[in-house]
């Protein structure tokens, strides 16, 4: 597969491309001031999981060093203060792809991945790393990259362009409607808005992060999901944000604590086809109320799909990101330094065939790290017929491995008469209802 340079950035409202070495926007500049104020940047993660026998770490090299070259994205860096995109000095294979064996230690060597510190300047701030786990049967790698130069939209579609045999479709793009829709709700509700605790932090989870972050995970076959979503006459984002939902108030109860519903932010991403491959930040956060108060599965899900459907007609989007671009990159950092949200949630579905080297990937995932104060990021990634939720948690909340476990529950009880047919260590799956089970079960529409 060649990969045609993309020399642009995501600046626009429209999430259009810019010239090259073209501007940064509001975001990218306010990701930036980390590295200004001495801080750990901010990073995107994407893993990617193959059998254990798949491809060499200098096949891997290789087509790094065939593609990174035609991709801009890969070969930037945000300067704090600069206004443009700075070229960075071109990667080094050699140190932006390495290799560790981790048999016994897959999850432990993968906390690691995420404290390693980036590649320094000038070298591009981005590097992937290869875990191999006999004992598993896993070869996986991880992806990071400095969050002021993409984000995960931007990074899912960058992986798939350096590594994947045939071009991958990748997330859905953003769609913009027909000029002159806008909104001014996304100022009102904004993410900058100040909270209570109560509102934004689990019940037994007050205490003070540590910033060392951890990660879980479960799977669960995407037909599944879907099949779940069919049934309800539902979206896939619908029905995983209501299971997150019900983790949550699982989480709660576990706690010993009266359970309570949460405020979360999700990012809604604008990053067009055009600019799939582009630099720059294309995703303005939105927030949801998560009703863990509503007992029955299925009220949990009308009520979240309730305000997923207000999001798209209100032109939230469209107006949001206007509104974005215009804010002070300084009072963009100030929001992200003192977040007014603990718990972030995100989807992406990376859609059509993908094969590295020859070798299909079991699962996927992809989610924001080191964001200051923040308790976990929820993240749902489709990829391969997998569907993995992934949970990057402050180790301060070691309770908080259990979401993925209980998150998949939460999903069985929105199934009906589904059953868990594994669920041992950070990984889950779910299976099908027996074949003479009646469907659809009770409480659900008819």
């Amino acid at each position: 597969m060649r990969v045609r340079r993309v020399s642009g950035s995501v600046g626009g409202s429209r999430g259009g491309a810019a010239a090259p070495g073209g501007r940064t926007n509001a975001l990218d500049r306010a990701f930036a001031l980390f590295h200004a104020r001495g801080a750990v940047p901010v990073v995107v993660g994407h893993v990617l999981d193959f059998p254990a026998a798949s491809f060499t770490l200098d096949g891997l090299r290789a087509r790094v060093a065939e593609r990174a070259p035609g991709l801009d994205a890969l070969q930037v860096v945000a300067t704090p203060g600069a206004r443009s995109w700075t070229r960075s000095a071109p990667p080094r294979t050699g140190a932006h792809v390495t290799e560790e064996r981790v048999d016994g230690r897959l999850a432990e060597a993968t906390d690691a991945v995420w404290r390693r510190p980036l590649p320094g300047r000038p070298a591009p701030g981005w590097d992937l790393r290869v875990l191999t786990c006999g004992s598993e049967r896993v070869r996986r790698i991880c992806f990071r990259v400095d969050h002021s130069v993409v984000d995960g939209v931007g990074a899912a579609h960058l992986v798939a362009a350096l590594l994947a045999d045939e071009p991958v479709a990748g997330p859905y793009p953003y769609r913009p409607p027909a000029p002159g829709r806008t909104s001014l709700a996304w100022l009102r509700a904004s993410p900058f808005k100040r909270f209570p605790e109560d509102e934004t932090v689990p019940a037994g989870c007050a205490s003070a992060p540590s910033g060392v972050p951890a990660t879980a995970y479960a799977d669960v076959p995407d037909a599944e999901l879907r099949a779940v979503a069919s049934r309800w006459g539902s979206g896939v984002n619908d029905v995983y944000l209501a299971a997150v939902t019900g983790a949550l108030a699982a989480l709660q109860v576990r706690q010993g604590e009266p359970v309570r519903d949460l405020r979360v932010v999700m990012p809604m991403s604008v990053r067009t086809r055009e600019a799939r491959l582009s630099p720059g930040n294309a995703a303005l956060p939105a927030v949801l109320r998560l009703p863990c108060t509503v007992p029955e599965p299925g009220g949990r899900l009308a009520a979240v799909a309730a305000q997923t459907l207000a999001h798209k007609g209100s032109g939230l989007r469209e107006g949001g990101w206007k509104a974005l671009l215009r804010v002070p990159p300084a009072l963009l950092h100030r929001g992200m330094e003192r977040p007014a949200f603990r718990l972030a949630t995100s989807h992406i579905d990376i859609t059509g065939a993908y094969r590295v080297l020859g070798a299909s990937p079991l699962g996927a995932s992809v989610f924001g790290l080191n964001s200051p104060g923040m308790l976990g990021y929820f993240s749902l990634t489709r990829a391969a017929a997998t569907a993995r939720v992934t949970v990057v948690h402050d180790r301060s909340h070691p309770a908080a491995a259990e979401l993925p476990g209980l998150w998949v529950d939460a999903l069985a009880e929105l199934a009906g008469p589904a059953r868990i047919s594994e669920h041992a260590g950070p990984v889950a799956r779910l299976a099908p209802p027996p074949a003479t089970v009646p469907w659809p079960p009770p409480g659900a529409p008819a």
